[in-house]
């Protein structure tokens, strides 16, 4: 006959020691769970009391309640902390995530971008369930419902990133055995070749910045000729820029954000952080344009910024007061460009693109144009310029040809 006790909060119930003497679970007489079962465990000491701690598990049925302390167990076995787990929010970890461990490391503009996903997509559809509950059902539901309301395949593909690092930071400080964002679906990501110049815009493009000051025209001939990132280009000093050996050092990069323009250190990746060689006509033209801002800025005398004790320019690229150029002024430059040329529509990272795609014409190899792009994955040139020309294809056909007629005379 089962013995008769009271559990912690006062309530008769009828137990039944549980064969692996892992606690005892109780069915519960009276009270407003009147009929359930209960398994109670010690799980530590309180520091400050000495007294034990103890966690309860409820079920329907003696097996339900076992299940749950089994389950427990073996994830605390694994180290994880799952009281914390069990009263922290999924939005409560996020920003938590963000603040501690992202915030560090990411250049402003990034952690700016990341913050804004997660306050208006992530936390308002999974933010209020706790660590414990959360799983792929739940993540999954919430992309579905980003493709329904027509978020890009890329948008989606950024808010899982953030999702599955938090979730990721979540496993490694034991506070979950595993990460639920791993068997999700995303929808694919059509693969972007990146638009660049044809062979007659970039002729005309080069005829119309002819007529351009030098500055512009050192500007764009570096742009084409370096494959640069206009952030990168913007954020040059002339310390950075080698005239002897016609080398530039890549190691910051100019952005917008929400405090204004900031240079970061360091360029957008470990591997964009570089010797980049310069084209001899990109060359002279960045000497020429530094003759004329040193005379501009000797003219301007104090109304002129940013210049060292001598009266030397900081920056290379600088506007007419000797300050940052925007990338939004530099774009609104470029479009004017390309508006008086007649090239149609090109983004100024359309620049780059033309740079890897001439080179790749001409006959230059893959790994060649990797680094010159500071990819950090050869993967990421291939993908991005598989397509390239026909050009290229077709003078890989013209070799073959000629093999071909050495030998066959056709009648």
């Amino acid at each position: 006959m089962a013995k008769r006790k009271t559990d912690l909060e006062g309530k008769t119930t009828v137990a039944n020691k549980n064969a692996n003497g892992e606690g005892t679970i109780y069915q519960i007489g009276s009270g407003p769970k009147k009929g359930q079962y209960i398994c109670q465990i010690t799980i530590g000491y309180d520091r400050k009391t000495k007294k034990q701690k103890k966690k309860s598990f409820y079920g329907k049925t003696k097996t339900e309640v076992k299940l749950k302390r089994d389950d427990y167990i073996e994830q605390h076995s694994l180290g994880l902390d799952l009281d914390t787990a069990q009263h922290t929010t999924f939005g409560e970890w996020l920003k938590q995530w963000l603040d501690m461990y992202k915030r560090p490391k990411l250049r402003l503009a990034t952690y700016e971008n990341y913050n804004i996903n997660a306050i208006t997509h992530i936390i308002p559809a999974i933010g209020d369930i706790y660590l414990t509950d959360l799983d792929t059902d739940n993540i999954q539901s919430f992309y579905n419902k980003l493709v329904d309301a027509g978020k890009a395949p890329a948008t989606i593909q950024k808010i899982h990133q953030i999702v599955h690092g938090c979730l990721a930071k979540a496993v490694e400080t034991h506070l979950l055995s595993w990460n639920p964002s791993q068997a999700t679906e995303r929808p694919s990501i059509k693969k972007s070749n990146g638009k660049a110049m044809s062979e007659s815009d970039m002729d005309k493009f080069l005829v119309e910045l002819n007529s351009q000051p030098d500055k512009w025209q050192a500007a764009f001939l570096t742009l084409l000729g370096t494959g640069l990132r206009i952030g990168e280009l913007l954020a040059l000093g002339w310390s950075d820029i080698d005239l002897d050996s016609g080398i530039i050092n890549i190691n910051k990069t100019l952005s917008r954000t929400s405090q204004g323009l900031i240079v970061n250190d360091g360029a957008k990746t470990e591997a964009s952080n570089a010797e980049v060689p310069i084209p001899d006509i990109a060359l002279e033209a960045i000497k020429k344009h530094k003759i004329g801002q040193l005379a501009g800025a000797l003219k301007k005398g104090s109304k002129f910024q940013n210049k060292t004790s001598d009266g030397h320019p900081i920056y290379a690229f600088a506007s007419n007061a000797g300050t940052y150029i925007s990338p939004r002024n530099f774009r609104r430059k470029f479009d004017a460009l390309l508006d008086k040329a007649k090239c149609g529509h090109l983004t100024v990272h359309g620049l780059r693109h033309t740079f890897a795609t001439r080179l790749l014409e001409q006959g230059e190899n893959l790994k060649t144009v990797q680094e010159l792009l500071r990819h950090a994955d050869i993967k990421t040139t291939g993908n991005i310029y598989s397509h390239v020309s026909i050009k290229v294809k077709k003078k890989a056909a013209h070799k073959m040809d000629s093999l071909l007629r050495r030998n066959h005379h056709p009648s």
